[in-house]
C-alpha cells in the first residue's frame, strides 16, 4: 500500500544495549506506509552507534538518555514530545509488518470508541509460533501473554482482550495523559499489563488487531531469566495486583496469589536464585505504601464493577497452565 495515511501516529521505540536489533526495529518502522512520527529514545546504550543510526534514519527523532531510565520513564518522557491524536510503543526487538500501521487503522476505523489497540506477535526465529495475542490477568493476578507459545492459528478475529503488550501497541495520546503514563515506580516489567488493569478499571476496552503482525524476538535487552528480570518480575507482580485489583476480588484471590508466589520463590530458590527472588519480594511489600496511596485514587475514579472485571481476568485453569489465548468476543 502507498496511500499515506494522516500524520496522526507517534511511534516510539526505546532502547537499551539492544544491540542490532535496533536498526531493523526502525527499519521496519520507517518503511510502514502513511506517515507516521518516528521516536528513537535510547536510555543510554554501550552497543549502539547513535550517531550512526541518526545518518542512517534521518526522519527518525533521536532522544539521547545519559544513563537507564527504564523502559516506563523512558517511554514517559518519549510521549510527552508527542502531539498527534495515536501514541504507539514498539520495542527495539520488535519488527512490525509493512502493513501493520495500516491494519490498525482498519481496526481502529471500526471501533472508534476504543482508545487502546494490541496486536499479534509472532516469535522471530519461528514465525508459525505466537509470541503473544494480547496480554491476560489471571485471577489471582498473575499477567501473561495470550497464546505464548501456541501455534499461531489459522483464523483469528479482532477480539477484545485484557491489556495491551507494550512490544507493539497504540493508545490514544489522550487516554495515555489521564492515565499518568507508565507507572515509573515499575521501571521495567508490568508496566504495560499495569496500564492496561488502570484503563480497564477506568472503563476502556483493549483491542486485539490479528492482521498487525510483529515478529518479536524478547528480551533482547535482558534475557528472560536474567536476574533483572527476575526481581522486576517479582516486584511488580505484586504491585500490580496490589494496585488494582478490586477489594471483594483481592480478599478471594489473595491465597492463590500468596500460595503461586511463594511456590515460584521456592523453585527459583532451589535454582540458585534466593538471594534475587526474596530480595524482590521484600522490597516489593516494603514499597506497598505509595502503591496503597495510588490504589486507593483508583479504587475510588473506577468505573467498573468488580463483576465485570472477574469476567475479564482469566480463570480457566487449563488456559492458565498453557498460556493458551483467553480472548472476548467483541459486542
Amino acid at each position: 500500500m502507498t496511500e499515506d495515511l494522516p500524520a496522526k501516529f507517534t511511534l516510539i521505540t526505546l532502547s537499551y544495549n539492544s544491540g542490532v536489533h535496533t536498526a531493523r526495529c526502525l527499519t521496519a518502522l520507517t518503511a510502514l506506509g502513511g506517515n507516521p512520527v518516528i521516536v528513537h529514545a535510547d536510555n543510554g546504550s554501550t552497543d549502539i552507534d547513535l550517531d550512526g543510526l541518526a545518518v542512517q534514519f534521518p526522519r527518525v527523532r533521536q532522544i539521547r538518555n545519559d544513563r537507564n531510565l527504564g523502559f516506563a520513564k523512558g517511554m514517559n518522557q518519549a510521549a510527552a514530545t508527542a502531539t498527534t491524536q495515536w501514541i504507539g510503543f514498539i520495542n527495539p526487538d520488535a519488527f512490525v509488518d509493512r502493513d501493520w500501521l495500516w491494519a490498525m487503522q482498519h481496526v481502529i476505523d471500526d471501533h472508534p470508541n476504543v482508545r487502546i489497540f494490541t496486536s499479534l506477535q509472532t516469535d522471530a526465529e519461528h514465525m508459525d509460533t505466537l509470541d503473544g495475542a494480547g496480554d491476560s490477568i489471571t485471577f489471582f493476578g498473575f499477567p501473561y501473554r495470550s497464546g505464548f507459545g501456541h501455534p499461531v492459528p489459522a483464523n483469528l478475529a479482532p477480539a477484545e482482550v485484557f491489556a495491551p503488550c507494550g512490544a507493539a501497541m497504540l493508545i490514544r495520546r489522550d487516554l495515555f495523559e489521564r492515565l499518568g503514563g507508565f507507572d515509573e515506580r515499575f521501571f521495567c516489567y508490568c508496566e504495560d499489563a499495569d496500564l492496561g488493569f488502570r484503563a480497564r478499571l477506568a472503563g476502556e476496552t483493549t483491542v486485539f488487531v490479528p492482521d498487525a503482525r510483529v515478529a518479536h524476538i524478547g528480551s533482547a535487552s535482558t534475557s528472560v531469566r536474567s536476574d533483572f528480570a527476575l526481581y522486576h518480575g517479582y516486584r511488580n507482580r505484586l504491585w500490580l495486583y496490589v494496585k488494582s485489583m478490586p477489594l471483594g476480588l483481592l480478599i478471594l484471590t489473595l491465597p492463590f496469589h500468596l500460595g503461586l508466589t511463594l511456590v515460584g520463590a521456592v523453585k527459583d530458590t532451589f535454582k540458585g536464585k534466593a538471594s534475587i527472588v526474596w530480595v524482590a519480594i521484600w522490597e516489593g511489600i516494603v514499597g506497598l505504601g505509595p502503591i496503597l496511596r495510588s490504589r486507593k485514587i483508583i479504587q475510588h475514579e473506577r468505573r467498573l464493577s468488580a463483576l465485570r472485571l472477574a469476567k475479564s481476568l482469566t480463570w480457566n485453569p487449563v488456559k492458565i497452565a498453557t498460556r493458551a489465548i483467553d480472548h472476548r468476543r467483541l459486542l
